[in-house]
């Protein structure tokens, strides 16, 4: 029986490096999303662009750290919006609706990774489909803060909401 425990620990002590690996794998590609949902798409005028982040310092710190000239911002009060041309709500953000709502009839492109995270008025949703990190896309939320996506992005898209007539 002790053996079996001990083998059980030194299997999970060699899985715990795969783990985090695993999950520096996931913020990293989260944060090139982030990066590159600036390049493809235009705001209604010159910005220089700021990430704000919630819920989601590792992302930041990719961010951070990475060759983006982007400049990121983790910030704790949906009061802290104004600054913000893109706000990611990370799954671990709380409060989802307040925070869309300090945003909303602003030029920030809102991004989340929550289910219901465009109904709730966010522009894009971040879903993991067959293993693979996708987007869903609402045109009308991205039309109501004067955002213009991309066709080549809108292509990539999972899933795109058009605007109801």
């Amino acid at each position: 029986m002790r053996a079996l425990l001990i083998l059980i620990a030194a299997t999970l002590a060699t899985l715990d490096p795969l783990i985090a690996s695993a999950a520096a794998r996931d913020s990293q590609v989260k944060a090139a999303y982030l990066a590159n949902f600036t390049r493809y798409i235009a705001w209604p005028h010159e910005v220089r662009h700021q990430i704000c982040l919630v819920g989601a310092d590792e992302i930041a710190s990719w961010l951070e750290h990475g060759k983006s000239p982007l400049a990121v911002k983790r910030i704790a009060d949906p009061a802290e919006v104004d600054s913000c041309s893109l706000l990611f709500l990370g799954r671990d953000s709380t409060q989802t609706r307040q925070w869309l709502a300090a945003a909303r009839n602003k030029t920030i492109l809102t991004v989340g990774e929550q289910e219901g995270f465009l109904q709730k008025g966010g522009i894009i949703n971040l879903v993991l489909r067959n293993n693979t990190l996708r987007f869903e896309v609402s045109l009308e939320n991205a039309q109501r803060a004067r955002l213009v996506f991309s066709s080549r992005l809108l292509a990539l898209a999972e899933r795109v909401e058009a605007v109801a007539p």
